[in-house]
């Protein structure tokens, strides 16, 4: 059976991780998180750009490592750009690996304030709040193209069976 590469997109806040964990209960894949991963490597975070390009450069590496041992994976990482996501998806193709894009639909005001109330201090950039840093990124977010393969889920409603359902 071939290995899946769950890719997940949303707004901060959408309930991403949440549905990471769900996919992991319920596949047994491998979730690399981008948080997790910046507090292990850089207990002090400077979020530079060379910083980000080593966290990603390594989060890629153990996806192609597992990918080619065929484990499935669970990207939960900042994949709101469609060139980050062509580049997952060029990954998945090279192992031979199932893409599984799943998008999550959560109200804005309901985002941006899971967000402010959950937000590690540690994961914003100096000088930086929680609000402004929600606000940047959703001006960046890029939603799925028309010929992105979506799976949709409601961010509000990240139940075992729900995700079951669309696994």
């Amino acid at each position: 059976m071939k290995p899946t590469l769950h890719l997940i997109v949303g707004l901060p806040g959408s309930g991403k991780s949440t549905l990471a964990k769900q996919i992991q209960k319920l596949t047994k894949a491998v979730k690399l998180t981008s948080d997790d991963y910046r507090l292990l490597i850089f207990p002090e975070p400077t979020f530079s750009q060379q910083e980000h390009d080593n966290l990603y450069g390594m989060i890629d590496h153990n996806v192609e490592h597992l990918l080619s041992a065929g484990h499935s994976v669970i990207y939960d990482a900042n994949l709101n750009r469609k060139k980050h996501r062509d580049e997952k998806y060029a990954l998945a193709k090279k192992y031979g690996a199932n893409t599984k894009l799943w998008c999550l639909t959560t109200p804005d005001g309901l985002s941006k304030k899971r967000r402010i109330e959950d937000q590690n201090h540690t994961l914003i950039p100096e000088g930086e709040t929680p609000e402004r840093m929600f606000d940047r990124i959703s001006k960046i977010y890029e939603p799925p193209s028309r010929n992105e393969k979506c799976v949709d889920i409601d961010g509000t409603n990240i139940t075992k069976e729900a995700v079951k359902e669309l696994l």
